[in-house]
């Protein structure tokens, strides 16, 4: 007897299928999500490795000062620059080097600006006081810090705390 075998067509994915490519995409996410993320850090974030930077720079034996270069001057907020206290470079007089006594110069030190990778680049940055200090000790000077951006009134700046040991933490309103 002839038996009539009938070809059924395929429909649908089976949920064997469905799953395998739930969990491909799923650790494709899971890889790109944090390549992608980097890009907006809160100022928060960029404030303290810079303050760490910082401090990490005056632990290796060179002071170190944060200060503010106003953007106006009626403002007294700005962007954040950073100086290191370095000798200053003289030129050189051969001829007292000849002579020896280039050895008996006075070393002069100076207020220099630094290179800092993680030092916030946007504006808006207040200081009080006007000046923050990292010693070699590991220690900074207190300071209240605050950064107000474009079309932010004063009252809504986001304010933070320094303190001596070099821990920054945000005030809450």
């Amino acid at each position: 007897m002839p038996t009539s075998q009938t070809r059924t067509s395929r429909q649908a994915f089976t949920l064997v299928e469905i799953l395998l490519v739930l969990s491909i995409v799923g650790v494709l996410a899971s890889v790109m999500l944090p390549r992608i993320s980097f890009y907006f850090e809160p100022s928060s974030a960029i404030l303290q490795r810079a303050i760490e930077e910082a401090g990490d720079l005056a632990l290796s034996g060179t002071p170190v000062r944060l200060s503010v270069k106003p953007e106006s001057v009626s403002t007294k907020r700005g962007v954040i620059v950073a100086e290191a206290l370095r000798q200053k470079e003289e030129p050189d007089d051969s001829l007292s080097a000849f002579l020896g006594t280039d050895k008996m110069k006075p070393v002069v030190l100076e207020w220099q600006n630094v290179k800092m990778r993680n030092l916030p680049e946007d504006g808006g940055w207040r200081f009080e006081p006007e000046v923050i200090y990292f010693y070699a000790d590991g220690s900074c000077s207190p300071a209240r810090i605050s950064q107000a951006g474009e079309n932010v009134s004063e009252r809504e700046a986001d304010e933070y705390v320094l303190t001596v040991t070099g821990y920054c933490m945000k005030i809450e309103k």
